[in-house]
């Protein structure tokens, strides 16, 4: 976002901890399979907002992480696009 834009997400930090449980893990549980693998991707500034509005607006789940919800996204598109 340019300096003259502000939007209602502007402020939230993604890399903030301040929300995450200190005790917790690196590797979160997702049903039987541990995050062990990192990877980076470059992103659109319109993608990441999307993801940030599902993140706050969609889930009920507070904690719940970007990881997460790439994570469901993946498997959900891998899922519709092997029925075709």
């Amino acid at each position: 976002m340019s300096k003259g834009s502000r939007g209602i997400l502007e402020g939230l930090n993604i890399n903030s901890k301040k929300d995450k449980n200190l005790d917790s893990k690196e590797f979160k549980n997702l049903g039987s399979e541990e995050l062990s693998i990192k990877r980076s991707y470059s992103l659109k500034p319109s993608t990441v907002k999307k993801l940030q509005e599902l993140k706050i607006f969609i889930y009920d789940d507070p904690n719940i992480t970007f990881n997460e919800i790439v994570d469901e996204a993946i498997c959900l598109l891998y899922e519709n696009k092997k029925e075709k």
